[in-house]
């Protein structure tokens, strides 16, 4: 069995995967069976991504993904200090479940972002709100 790094956002370091999320023209769900699909070239949408570093100045561990998350598991929860939004509005929440307080950010580099919008090391989830 392959050992995960402590570092990725997987399920076996205590992630929780939103499996049901849609964005504009975009859908994840775990269990696609039976759902339509659109077809190949119908939609110019690119896939949100994020990129989350441990340390202010994009230093540290980092996680790049394209999937929300209801919570950050053992490594990642309070620790986001820097990140970097590749596409898509992100949408950071204080607690899991995507509660609590909340900050949205678009596609650009935030070297420090939390101590900049926000309190540092506080995230537990967040989602991709819209495409852009």
């Amino acid at each position: 069995m392959k050992q995960v790094p402590k570092t990725e956002l997987s399920p076996d370091n205590g992630c929780i995967i939103d499996t049901k999320w849609k964005v504009g023209p975009l859908s994840y769900h775990a269990c696609a069976a039976g759902m339509t699909h659109a077809e190949p070239g119908q939609s110019a949408a690119r896939l949100p991504e994020v990129i989350v570093y441990d340390h202010i100045g994009f230093k540290g561990a980092y996680a790049r993904t394209n999937l929300s998350f209801h919570f950050l598991g053992d490594f990642w929860n309070d620790r986001i200090s820097s990140l970097i939004v590749v596409s898509g509005v992100w949408r950071f929440y204080r607690d899991e479940y995507y509660k609590g307080d909340q900050w949205d950010l678009g596609p650009g580099f935030y070297e420090c972002f939390f101590t900049e919008v926000g309190p540092d090391d506080v995230v537990s989830s967040f989602q991709a709100i819209s495409l852009t």
